[in-house]
């Protein structure tokens, strides 16, 4: 694959995350209106991922052995059910801002938690002062009293149930770069979300979920929500994360977290006309600043992994 194409295939897949998974807080939100959470997340996954499962066995792909099946399923569990999937339910209690900014807070994890690359982050200053200052953008986004309320009431146990989903999301991404899967990623999705899919329907029978509206046009709603998030936020996005953890470092991967709640605020300003403030114009230019700079100082390494690729 040449170089040119390869640049290509980042830069569309960089957009599906930061365009892609920048509108599905907004589509999760409108489908938990009649879906509960654990409903709303077994039919997304399991959908988008029988879609990838067949798909990938017309392209002839092999189904995997029995040992790679339990290490593809053990990412998705990580990365799909316990950090995806959290997101859907801190949403019951947590707003869509106050959400993103929780999750601003992956690159940062991914740094941390990316033992084998500490050497690299460490000399690489630029690096780590663009992820803080992408960081300092969101936060700076959404910094309201709505922020400073939530540890005043018992949304905070959300708050902090959301924290341990980008941590979980964080393992699962660095466990899925690290693990020498031989399935064609198409197929490695389509397992995970086939996986997590089936054990959120599980659960969701155990708790005796169920719809929780009559009305016709919340119902409406809703299912198109759902239907964003299984094309959107599954099939095209959730793909080209995985695949972009093979090529890009994680830390960089998840500068995706910075630019989804400016999306959102832009996306607000240009299809519903609501306003966008002094404070809110600094903040993104503080998330722009940040990913340009995390992204522009990549390494030497980075670069020949991906000539390889």
């Amino acid at each position: 694959m040449g170089l040119q194409t390869l640049n290509f295939k980042i830069v569309f897949a960089l957009l599906a995350l930061y365009i892609g998974w920048g509108s599905t807080y907004m589509a999760i939100a409108v489908a938990l209106e009649c879906f509960p959470p654990f409903l709303l997340a077994g039919i997304r996954f399991l959908f988008a991922g029988l879609i990838l499962f067949l798909w990938s066995l017309l392209q002839g792909n092999e189904i995997p052995k029995k040992k790679e099946i339990r290490k593809i399923c053990l990412a998705g569990f990580f990365l799909l059910f316990l950090g995806s999937g959290s997101v859907v339910w801190v949403e019951q209690y947590l707003s869509t801002g106050i959400t993103s900014i929780v999750w601003a807070s992956l690159p940062i994890w991914l740094v941390a938690m990316d033992r084998k690359s500490w050497k690299f982050y460490r000399s690489n200053n630029q690096l780590i002062f663009g992820l803080l200052t992408g960081f300092l953008g969101v936060v700076l986004l959404f910094w309201d009293n709505e922020l400073i309320q939530i540890f005043e009431n018992r949304t905070i146990i959300a708050f902090i149930i959301a924290i341990c989903g980008v941590v979980c999301f964080a393992y699962g991404s660095l466990y899925s770069k690290n693990s020498s899967f031989g399935s064609n990623t198409i197929l490695i999705v389509a397992i995970q979300m086939i996986f997590v899919g089936a054990l959120s329907l599980i659960i969701s029978f155990l708790l005796g979920e169920k719809m929780m509206s009559s009305q016709n046009h919340l119902i409406l709603d809703a299912v198109l929500g759902l239907v964003y998030l299984i094309v959107v936020g599954s099939l095209l996005a959730y793909y080209s994360y995985v695949w972009l953890l093979k090529v890009l470092p994680p830390s960089i991967v998840g500068t995706y977290t910075y630019l989804n709640p400016a999306v959102a605020i832009l996306l607000g300003w240009w299809f519903l006309n609501e306003n966008i403030t002094n404070q809110k114009n600094l903040a993104l230019v503080f998330i722009f600043i940040g990913v340009v700079m995390v992204n522009y100082y990549k390494s030497k390494k980075s670069t020949n992994l991906c000539l390889n690729k």
